[in-house]
């Protein structure tokens, strides 16, 4: 299957550990039960656009590149997986989305949103009188809509962050997606898919999220 790897500018990772270029396949030694974030796998994701709205969050390559690899999974969780062998197919187009600043930030947001949207109902299940987490989804939105009022939006974010620390751990999970506004666009974006991911890991397809993400924001119809 398809696979994507980031790497830095003169194509290494892993603090120039590993390299890679068109044809090249590494490996690594395999073991049982391999994990994830360690040193067990190679890190790639199904996803290239999941893959970039994450980078901030895993391996923080600050001006990437994308290749596009086939390997075999051995582990996984929400997009991201972990191979023993992967080759390197070609290299990609960083996607216009993401070379662009503006609309970059605006994906993001989106993506962050969905992750909110998501798992919101897990909140207000439990504090059906809180509506704060949902008030920051809409104060994200309007940003998102009108390109105005992100401080508003920030304000609202925190509102929603405050009201986690009267939840349980689902419930936390929930209020914390809301945060989707913050400064920190890209580290917000993270945190709302590993909030959804906690509360609803076996239901959300952040891979699709991803790419809904993109969709909607080129198309330019915020609902």
């Amino acid at each position: 299957m398809k696979l994507y790897k980031l790497t830095e500018q003169d194509g290494t990772t892993y603090h120039k550990s590993m390299s890679w270029k068109v044809g090249k396949t590494n490996r690594i030694k395999k073991c049982n039960n391999p994990k994830l974030c360690s040193g067990d796998v190679i890190h790639v994701y199904q996803n290239k656009n999941l893959a970039l709205l994450l980078n901030p969050y895993h391996a923080n390559i600050k001006n990437p590149f994308v290749f596009e690899c086939s390997g075999k999974i051995v582990v996984e969780d929400w997009g991201k997986c972990g191979v023993f062998s992967l080759k390197c197919d070609k290299k990609m187009r960083l996607p216009k989305w993401y070379t662009d600043e503006n609309k970059c930030r605006r994906v993001v947001v989106m993506f962050a949103v969905l992750c909110a949207e998501s798992v919101i109902k897990i909140y207000e299940d439990k504090y059906p009188g809180d509506n704060r987490p949902r008030k920051a989804i809409e104060a994200a939105k309007e940003y998102l809509k009108s390109g105005k009022n992100a401080a508003r939006a920030a304000r609202a974010a925190h509102a929603a962050a405050d009201a986690a620390h009267v939840a349980d751990a689902d419930a936390r999970a929930a209020a914390d997606a809301a945060y989707v506004a913050a400064a920190d666009a890209a580290h917000a974006a993270a945190d709302a898919a590993y909030a959804a991911y906690v509360a609803e890991a076996d239901k959300i397809d952040f891979c699709k999220l991803a790419d809904k993400a993109v969709k909607i924001i080129k198309s330019g119809v915020i609902k």
